[in-house]
């Protein structure tokens, strides 16, 4: 899955993209007004998305003056179904929060970085997670990383890769500046925990 192209898990047309657009807010939203969310797709297909989604009835069209708005049709039977697909990244991050959260010890803090965090995977691109070991039971950890690493290639079509340190492993990696660490300050999504906690890690640690 790509999570800028959600609906791309059952169709590869301009069509999911345009329902994606759609589903994001209840917003009557113009051709134009599609096309610059989308960036780079013409108008032209655009509209002819439009109009085909409209005669299907999934989409409503509202002409006022020479203008056309359009919205999704969320009282339609597919409605729902859309809305969800329309959001897999965040069905994931739930899923994955709810996963570590039934762990004996759940992580400090847990994350999603990179490529899906910042809606640029190319279909091949891993799922990246970052987790804050609680280091109670080092083999209880790797156990229960490494099965979930499994779960989300599973869930996502995705290789996943799991990045996992301790808190002290973090306050040390801040202090000397890691890179890996401003990109998580710069893209991360918190899936578990408090959502400033490495914010506020890594501040402590160049104080």
């Amino acid at each position: 899955m790509q999570t800028q192209h959600p609906l791309g898990v059952i169709t590869p047309t301009l069509d999911g993209d345009v329902l994606a657009v759609l589903a994001a807010a209840d917003a009557p939203h113009t051709v134009g007004g599609v096309q610059k969310l989308l960036g780079g797709r013409s108008y032209e297909g655009i509209r002819k998305v439009l109009t085909r989604l409209t005669a299907q009835g999934t989409v409503t069209a509202q002409q006022v003056s020479a203008v056309v708005s359009y919205r999704l049709n969320r009282e339609h039977l597919a409605a729902e179904h859309i809305i969800a697909l329309a959001d897999l990244r965040g069905a994931l991050m739930a899923r994955v929060g709810a996963h570590v959260q039934g762990w004996p010890t759940p992580p400090v803090w847990a994350a999603l970085f990179g490529s899906a965090a910042r809606g640029q995977m190319l279909p091949d691109s891993d799922i990246d997670l970052f987790l804050v070991d609680p280091a109670i039971d080092a083999d209880q950890w790797e156990i229960v990383v490494d099965q979930l690493s499994r779960d989300v290639s599973r869930w996502t079509g995705n290789d996943a890769r799991v990045l996992s340190m301790t808190a002290a492993e973090v306050h040390a990696s801040a202090a000397t500046r890691d890179p890996i660490l401003q990109s998580l300050l710069d893209d991360a999504l918190t899936i578990s925990g408090e959502p400033t906690w490495l914010r506020r890690a890594v501040a402590g640690a160049r104080r």
